[in-house]
Parts: C-alpha cells; structure tokens; sequence
C-alpha cells in the first residue's frame, strides 16, 4: 500500500481513535491480479507519485526512505523513494525510451507465470513485498503465482542496492504449500525469519527460520503457526503478517477481512516468542472518516529513531477498483489503495497506540 497520501497534517490521538473505531464486518474474497487499477494515477519513471500502492513495504538507508509494493504499472517491483515520507519518486529507467526498465525486478524467475499488457510488456504478479538488508545484500521476499497451475508461492530477489535491480536466481519457488502470499522477511538477535500466510481452510500466519544469509529456509527448521482467524472482525482472513519488538514486547501486526471492501482492517497481537503463542489485542486501524480499508501495515524506524507504521487505505466512499476508466471523469476519480503514514507508540499494558497519522 506510499507523498503518496490523499491529505496531510496531523490528527491529534482522540481524533485519530474516534475515526478509526468503526468497521463494516463483510465477507472474504480472492484478491484480482491487475497490471494496474482501471482510472489509477499513471507511475512514470523518476516523477512524484501519488497513485495505487498496495501492500507497501518501507526501509530506510542513511536518511532516505525505499519504499515497493504489490505490482503496479505491469512492474514486477514498483519502487519509489523519498526524504521525508510526503513526497515520493518513483525510480528512474536505466533506459529513457523504455519506462518499464525502471523496475526494480526486471526479469521474473523462470517458474514464474507471467502475463503480457497490450503493448506486450512481459510481467509477474508479484504480491506484498518485504525488504531487508541481510548479510551485506538487499533481500526482496515476495509472492507469485506458479507457472502451469496459478498456485502462489514465495520466493527471494537480491540487490547490492536498495534500488536494485534485484535477481531471482532461483530455479524453483522457496515455498508454496497450498498457497503462500505475503512474506516479511523479520531480523530478531541474529536470527532471519519468514512471516507468511498460508492458504488453507481456514487461511492461517506462519512462520519460519531462514538461513543467515536469508537464502532458503534453515536446514531442519520448523514451521509454527502463529494465528487463524477467530474474531468476528477478521471475516475468516487473516494474512499480511509483520513482526517486530517495541519496547520490551514482541508484536505481530495483520490484515483482516476481504481486502477490497471496508470491511479490511489491521489488528495485533502480543507474542510470548516468536514461535508463538500470539494473544490478540484488537484492531489498530479500521474503517473512519478519514480512510477506509486500511491493511498491509509495516513497521519501520525513521531518521529521528520513532516508531512509524506505513500502510495502504482506500478514500472513503470510492473503494473497489473498477472495471472501466469512467471515473477518470468524475470529481472523486478512481479508487485506488494509497500510501499512509503513522507515528506508533504503546500505552498501558503495551496497547498499541497511533499518535497521529497522514
């Protein structure tokens, strides 16, 4: 889901807790594959960027900020950077007479199953990806669907740069089980994990140990899972996991509910190791006055050492993408998933709180 936003300022905490209480509680569905949202903003190599960002992921390297998302604009990893969280540009071409030689992943795997735009540009649907710098390289997880039965699985890309171009040397998928999506590579005391969630009746976060060099999963390493769905609010989904510590406490963020609807929402929950067992805590962020949909929440540090959470929403009243470019046309224009920003603190208890958001 990154400026990137569809207003600025700041809200103060009572504002922010009255606008993001409510939630529609709506059944789940299967995410659709796009090369970009019918009427969405066009993503031009090394130009400001307000557009569909699903599913983001954000890093920082020195002061700057990297941020990728689920595929946008036929690119297999849309990536944009920014100094101060507000104003993004998207990364320039290598090539100015080719705008998709800005891709960050330019060449899928050869398992991989790709799709071709109308001017027959050959891409990946790549979803939710996490980046991370592990042994001295820039490491990409991500999720892709199998090339002869769909299947999604996940896999790995490198970079000497976080700008990339990242390389997925990999001749077969690290993972797919009955379909894996939304990997988050977590660093913890020396250890590389894999959050990912699992298909499945129901669908259920897991996660796993990787080697040092987040290469492939640990030699002997288990799988252990984490969450299933249970609350009435979740929709019976949960998925989009990310784990990280704040003040002495282990946390493990979610989405929950079907992800093109305001029904979607982002809980939490407190984990006692990072094998588990998880207690939720209730919803971080859900449907208000101000956005609608919020999922695909990642935590990250900013240059001044404060907690910030990064995450997509819909505008309020224009959610779902659509099926034609007619909405260009119209005042509220198309729906898209944008970026977001929040300051995250914890209160009593290690409740997480939002001190304010854009």
């Amino acid at each position: 889901m990154r400026r990137l936003s569809t207003r600025a300022g700041r809200l103060g905490i009572a504002v922010v807790a009255l606008a993001l209480l409510a939630a529609a509680q709506l059944p789940a569905s299967a995410r659709t594959e796009r090369a970009r949202p019918a009427g969405s903003d066009p993503f031009k190599p090394g130009s400001a960027y307000r557009g569909d960002f699903p599913d983001p992921t954000v890093w920082r390297v020195g002061r700057r900020y990297y941020a990728a998302s689920t595929t946008v604009a036929a690119l297999n990893l849309p990536l944009m950077t920014s100094t101060d969280l507000r104003t993004w540009t998207t990364r320039a071409a290598s090539d100015p007479a080719n705008p998709f030689s800005a891709d960050a992943l330019p060449t899928p795997p050869p398992w991989a199953q790709t799709q071709q735009t109308p001017k027959r540009r050959t891409f990946m649907s790549t979803w939710a990806p996490s980046v991370a710098r592990v042994a001295g390289a820039y490491v990409a997880a991500y999720s892709v669907p199998r090339a002869g039965d769909g299947r999604r699985c996940l896999s790995l890309a490198r970079s000497a740069s976080p700008t990339g171009p990242f390389v997925d040397s990999s001749k077969t998928p690290l993972g797919c089980g009955t379909g894996a999506i939304d990997p988050q590579i977590f660093l913890d005391h020396g250890k590389v994990l894999l959050l990912f969630q699992m298909a499945g009746r129901p669908g259920r976060i897991l996660i796993r140990r990787m080697n040092s060099s987040a290469t492939a999963f640990a030699p002997g390493s288990g799988t252990y899972e984490l969450l299933r769905p249970a609350a009435a609010w979740e929709g019976g989904v949960v998925e989009n996991p990310a784990m990280f510590r704040y003040r002495k406490r282990l946390y493990l963020l979610y989405s929950g509910n079907n992800w093109k609807t305001s029904g979607y929402a982002t809980g939490y929950a407190v984990c006692k190791s990072i094998v588990g067992p998880c207690t939720r805590k209730g919803r971080l962020l859900s449907s208000g006055r101000y956005v609608a949909g919020p999922g695909g929440a990642m935590p990250f540090t900013d240059t001044a050492g404060r907690l910030r959470l990064a995450f997509h929403g819909w505008t309020p009243g224009n959610v779902g993408y659509p099926t034609s470019n007619a909405c260009t046309g119209t005042a509220q224009g198309c729906a898209q998933r944008r970026l977001h920003f929040a300051y995250l603190t914890a209160g009593r208890r290690g409740r997480l709180l939002l001190r304010s958001w854009f």
